[in-house]
């Protein structure tokens, strides 16, 4: 079945937004657990973050400016570095016998252990990806300079994405300071879950509204076809 180039567009950029949905679904985990639970992220851990907001790079990239070999590398990069992270923090624990491992196990696995097979996905994806060559020959500008449902859609996952990268940072100064991470951080006070989950569906429609705010507020090429002088 043949698709058209715009059609053909459509599916790569819906698989960059469900990839970055999906990446920062394991963010919101790895969240709830310091805010609602009150367990601290170790050293390592903070790597793995780091990772997963680099592996969200390459797709923010694709969607907005275009698809490109060298977006998808950024993501494969990341992921190998946080994968690093994780397999190091896995072998940690492996290699102590009884050792019940760091922090509470999600549906049988450890944070860390998610964490890696979030890497191994993502760059596994983004290899897979790059054998559809014909996406980097359609002339993808991306959907910065393009107002619609694309554009509302990916700048609300760039401001989800923005502002776990502030939460990530704020909630560092605590407990490192302006030093070395404690390997081992103590768990401190939670807040209460009812709270919390009023608080996160808050923050997606918020995100929601400011990425329409932004694509009603940013230029266009539609704008600018508007706006110019009839010869």
């Amino acid at each position: 079945m043949n698709l058209t180039a715009s059609r053909q567009l459509l599916i790569f950029r819906i698989i960059n937004i469900a990839a970055l949905i999906g990446l920062l679904g394991v963010l919101t985990g790895s969240l709830d657990l310091q805010i609602l639970v009150g367990e601290q992220p170790c050293p390592l851990c903070l790597l793995q973050r780091s990772g997963m907001i680099g592996l969200a790079v390459g797709p923010i990239m694709n969607l907005l400016w275009g698809m490109r070999p060298a977006h998808y590398a950024v993501s494969i990069l990341a992921a190998l570095t946080g994968g690093a992270a994780s397999t190091r923090q896995i072998l940690l624990h492996i290699a102590t016998p009884g050792d019940p491992g760091y922090g509470p196990a999600v549906a049988g696995f450890h944070l860390y252990t998610w964490a890696f097979i979030t890497f191994a996905v993502g760059a596994a994806g983004c290899a897979v990806l790059l054998l559809f060559s014909s996406q980097f020959t359609l002339g993808d500008t991306g959907v910065l300079r393009r107002k619609g449902p694309m554009r509302i859609a990916t700048l609300s996952v760039v401001v989800w994405t923005f502002v776990y990268l502030v939460i990530i940072a704020v909630t560092v100064l605590p407990e490192c300071g302006l030093g070395m991470c404690p390997d081992d951080p103590a768990s401190n006070g939670s807040i209460k879950t009812p709270v919390g989950v009023f608080g996160f569906l808050v923050f997606v429609l918020g995100s929601l509204a400011l990425g329409y705010l932004l694509d009603r507020l940013l230029p266009s090429d539609e704008d600018e076809l508007t706006l110019a002088p009839i010869p």
